[in-house]
């Protein structure tokens, strides 16, 4: 492909082998989580700056998918004002993106990495998952100006 000559497709990364390595670097850190076996989905949480992050790492075939659960929830009036928002700061990220979901109005940062040809490590898992958390604490302050605090029970989305 693309003038290359083809060579023999690399072995695709299986789903299994990347929750093993998920949970190696979750328990390297002694970080608390529950695993989902049905939805494949890791529960955690994560304390920010002056917000806890409520995360969920969900392993899909070939891609990992996070999503950082901010406890920040905006009014339905303020939804346009509040998506503007986040489409401005999604636009000097480098990579995932603030959602606004409509039918409760809380704001999430959710990013899907696909490995199939990864060499996935536990350090790669624990620098990734760092840069999440990291991306959503940079942005929390600003984003809690503009919606509500409100607990959100993230067992009970995968419980």
């Amino acid at each position: 492909m693309f003038g290359r000559k083809e060579e023999k497709p690399k072995e695709p990364t299986s789903p299994e082998k990347v929750v093993s390595v998920i949970k190696t670097a979750l328990d390297s850190k002694n970080f608390k989580y529950r695993y989902d076996e049905d939805e494949h989905v890791f529960i955690t949480s994560f304390m920010g700056d002056d917000l806890p992050i409520g995360t969920t790492i969900r392993v899909l075939k070939g891609v990992i998918h996070y999503m950082c659960l901010l406890d920040l929830k905006a009014s339905p009036d303020n939804y346009s004002k509040v998506a503007w928002e986040l489409n401005c700061i999604n636009k000097k990220l480098m990579f995932g993106a603030f959602v606004l979901d409509p039918d409760d109005g809380m704001i999430s940062f959710e990013y899907g990495y696909p490995f199939v040809e990864a060499d996935v490590s536990p350090e790669f898992i624990l620098y990734f998952t760092k840069s999440m958390v990291d991306t959503v604490d940079e942005y929390d302050g600003s984003l809690k100006k503009l919606a509500e605090y409100s607990k959100r029970d993230i067992d009970a989305m995968y419980g």
